[in-house]
């Protein structure tokens, strides 16, 4: 299996992780047998087809019982199990405790000290703006997936892309984002996964470095971080503090997206426009 149709099968998972997520249908969505694709799949990303997608969906559903008041069942359902009891058991195997007792300990997102990579500068010149809810509209991006602790993401990834989309024809002025789809504290350090995007004019195969990941839009929560990148990680415990806090709203979580407004990504800036949207939903 290439690494265009591997990418083609992780970009469908994420983005169906409420639906089938069989062996067959991913196996279709890389062009290849189940037999092959699931061999491969194993060998490139040291879990099964459904060791992944089982982990993947645990982990968003532990999320959402911490930041949702939805019921156990329905959540258990929007992250693709079948019933009560086959969720539960899987839950209990992956965290040690039952979907409840994870509710009750209230566990947050980029609260723990411990989480947080590097500080800021206390002289560091570092602003916060007011958040602000808003739609984002629907995009077709183009992306380089990083797996490890987000602190570790290349700089070079943009650069990358940058050089991708002038070979292709597109000319700037260019939108770069990054896309968090985990959770640290959920997921372990070295499975987080990071893209590192650029909005492209629509769709496009998947490449052997590149990919295509459409991107659906919707409800998120707005805030620009106007610092190093380094202030990112206090910014987070920030935002999600202001969003939880909001009776109007439903935090998410994920995925987070970060718009960087700059021509090209550099990692010592001492200033920039960083705008941090955080998924959420209306409360009825």
């Amino acid at each position: 299996m290439d690494p265009a149709a591997l990418t083609r099968s992780l970009t469908y998972i994420q983005a169906h992780l409420d639906g089938d997520l069989s062996l067959e249908a991913l196996a279709a969505v890389a062009g290849c047998s189940s037999p092959y694709f699931a061999r491969r799949f194993a060998d490139v990303m040291a879990e099964t087809p459904k060791q992944y997608t089982s982990r993947l969906r645990l982990e968003r559903a532990a999320l959402r019982l911490v930041l949702l008041d939805d019921g156990i069942l329905e959540i258990a359902l929007d992250c693709g199990f079948t019933c009560h009891e086959t969720f539960s058991r899987a839950f209990h195997r992956r965290f040690g405790v039952a979907p409840q007792a994870f509710r009750r300990e209230g566990w947050l997102p980029a609260t723990d000290e411990q989480e947080l990579p590097q500080r800021v500068d206390a002289a560091a010149r570092v602003s916060l703006s007011s958040t602000v809810v808003r739609t984002l509209q629907p995009m077709s991006l183009a992306h380089i997936r990083h797996t490890g602790p987000y602190e570790h993401v290349p700089i070079s990834l943009w650069d990358t892309l940058i050089d991708w989309a002038r070979r292709h024809g597109i000319l700037p002025p260019y939108v770069l984002l990054g896309i968090a789809h985990d959770a640290p504290g959920i997921t372990a350090p070295e499975k987080l996964r990071f893209d590192a995007a650029i909005r492209v004019p629509g769709e496009f195969r998947s490449g052997r470095r590149v990919g295509h990941q459409p991107f659906a839009g919707g409800l998120f929560a707005l805030t620009t971080n106007v610092g190093p990148f380094t202030s990112l990680p206090a910014a987070y415990k920030e935002i999600f503090r202001r969003v939880r806090h909001d009776r109007s709203l439903d935090c998410l979580g994920l995925p987070c997206l970060e718009f960087y407004r700059v021509n090209r990504v550099v990692a010592d800036l001492a200033i920039v426009n960083t705008e941090i949207a955080i998924p959420v939903r209306r409360r009825h």
